[in-house]
């Protein structure tokens, strides 16, 4: 698919428009600022230059072709506050240091050895709903992602470890927007609830990394940890990790079944396709490692969910030194945003973007589409290490839970995005669950 690139000079919006407008409704925001603006955007707020690049090519430049020019945005460096020097926030060598020991845990292979894990636990979750029952499915699939997050990554789940996690989450992402604001680090003694949300994740963090050897942690991420050959990992930087990975290990994962559930509950002739592709190919069996390939539409239904609604919305990145974008000088100091939710509602790449129609990833119509017109997992040497598992465990659940049970809607209209650290559905996603005969 070709496209043109805007070479003229980038356009600047006022700064006191393009903030009452981030304030009111950022996706509109943004979506705007692209639409207006063109492919490189320009504010300037209190000294500090943004820019927005909505164009494939350039989203490309910054993650990838010129990654070692940028380091992760202001916000997210001040999430060091809760996560510590992690993957998530560790820079440059330390970071590619760091993925290196850890890729292990997530290659293919071990990823497909975890599926019965991630069945056991969506037959757990699914058996206690009862025909015709509403449900919160955000809830339900945070609790699900959660356990297999757990199991997955730890071997084990320590007791009172899914409540505790579950209302931390629920603390941290009502506060941390205030907790990163460039404020003072004494300034923490003003979020109480921060603090004891802190304190609950760091007890379960705690009983993670003391769990006794058991047959399910040998080959999973903590024995990785705990076994630190090479001393890479100081004891701060292993409470990081297990942290981190207990926290985005399973969130995204859980936003984007949720948003699937309530794609499906508005589609139901699309979920019939599922289901009947489902009952096709796996009769009354869990899914393994070859069915992943079989269950096409499954797979199509999780990427145009990921296209519609991302749960990481944006990335933001910044430049520590010049660079030149699409014939532009980006200087040093400047924040540059790329938003996947932009990107993957262009019309340039998407017929009818805002219709979910997962054969559109069955066609030709996306066979030619550029690199980064889809990266709801970001991209270059920081794209989402979890990519494979967060695939595989969305596929899994699907498979497990539409064979057993069909979605209605409770509203006329799906849930509304909510944008906040990830794209969560407001007021979550009400279904009623029917048992299918």
């Amino acid at each position: 698919m070709e496209t043109s690139l805007e070479f003229y000079s980038v356009q600047t919006m006022p700064p006191l428009k393009f903030l009452w407008e981030m304030l009111s409704n950022p996706l509109n925001a943004l979506t705007n600022l692209a639409r207006i603006n063109g492919d490189i955007a320009h504010v300037k707020v209190r000294n500090r230059d943004i820019y927005l690049l909505n164009h494939p090519e350039f989203i490309e430049q910054v993650l990838v072709r010129q990654q070692r020019k940028f380091v992760k945005g202001p916000s997210l460096q001040r999430a060091k506050l809760l996560l510590g020097e992690g993957l998530l926030t560790s820079e440059g060598e330390e970071h590619l240091t760091q993925r290196r020991a850890l890729q292990p845990a997530f290659q293919r292979d071990q990823i497909e050895d975890t599926m019965p894990v991630m069945a056991v636990s969506t037959h757990k979750q699914i058996t206690g709903w009862k025909d015709g029952q509403r449900v919160n499915m955000a809830e339900e699939m945070m609790r699900l992602t959660l356990d297999i997050a757990l199991w997955s990554f730890f071997g084990h789940s320590p007791e009172g470890a899914t409540e505790r996690v579950g209302k931390a989450m629920k603390t941290l992402l009502k506060i941390f927007p205030l907790t990163m604001l460039p404020l003072p680090d004494s300034a923490r003694g003003w979020f109480p609830r921060f603090r004891k949300a802190s304190a609950d994740l760091t007890l379960v963090t705690e009983a993670l990394i003391a769990n006794p050897q058991s047959v399910m942690a040998k080959n999973a991420l903590i024995q990785i940890l705990k076994q630190n050959n090479d001393g890479q990992f100081t004891d701060e930087q292993i409470r990081s990790h297990v942290l981190t990975f207990l926290l985005a290990g399973h969130e995204t994962t859980a936003l984007l079944l949720a948003w699937a559930w309530d794609m499906l509950a508005h589609h139901p002739h699309i979920q019939g396709k599922l289901q009947a592709e489902i009952d096709r190919v796996l009769g009354d069996r869990i899914p393994t490692a070859k069915d992943l390939e079989r269950l096409v539409y499954t797979c199509a239904v999780v990427k145009e969910t990921l296209r519609m609604r991302p749960p990481a919305w944006t990335i933001g990145r910044q430049a520590i030194e010049d660079c030149q974008i699409g014939g532009y000088i980006i200087p040093a100091g400047s924040t540059v945003i790329t938003s996947q939710w932009v990107t993957h509602h262009d019309e340039r790449y998407y017929a009818e973007p805002k219709v979910f129609r997962p054969e559109r990833w069955l066609s030709r119509e996306t066979a030619s589409l550029p690199r980064f017109a889809f990266f709801p997992f970001g991209g270059g040497n920081r794209v989402c290490i979890g990519e494979y598992f967060a695939w595989t465990e969305a596929v899994v659940v699907l498979a497990i839970a539409a064979r057993r049970w069909q979605v209605l809607p409770v509203h006329s209209n799906p849930a509304t995005p909510q944008p906040s650290v990830t794209l969560r559905p407001k007021n979550g996603v009400a279904v009623i669950v029917e048992k299918r005969n």
